[in-house]
């Protein structure tokens, strides 16, 4: 069986050891830039939860004015804001027709 060695030269391991050294600070630039988007990611995420908890809370508030507000109409209040009863009420018909028109 035949091995056959292979030996480097001393500018071959220099550029190796340049190369390896050139990845590993391109690898550690790219994980701290990663960790950065990350974070910066997560903080955005949560005030934008805390955000949308304030306009929950807020859309909660003004369910329960208008609930409030709507409780408060009566006949009364809409006769003294000028409404009045209707003696016969108009009503449209429910019957459908088949013919389109088109009116000037």
């Amino acid at each position: 069986m035949n091995l056959k060695t292979k030996t480097f030269s001393y500018d071959d391991r220099t550029r190796i050891f340049w190369s390896l050294i050139f990845i590993s600070c391109l690898c550690l630039i790219v994980y701290v830039v990663a960790v950065n988007f990350t974070v910066r990611n997560t903080v955005v995420r949560q005030t934008l939860e805390v955000e949308e908890a304030n306009r929950v809370a807020l859309i909660g508030d003004l369910e329960f004015s208008y609930i409030a507000l709507k409780n408060k109409v009566s006949l009364d209040l809409a006769y003294a804001r000028g409404f009045e009863e209707v003696k016969s009420p108009t009503y449209i018909s429910e019957s459908v027709s088949r013919v389109l028109t088109f009116n000037r």
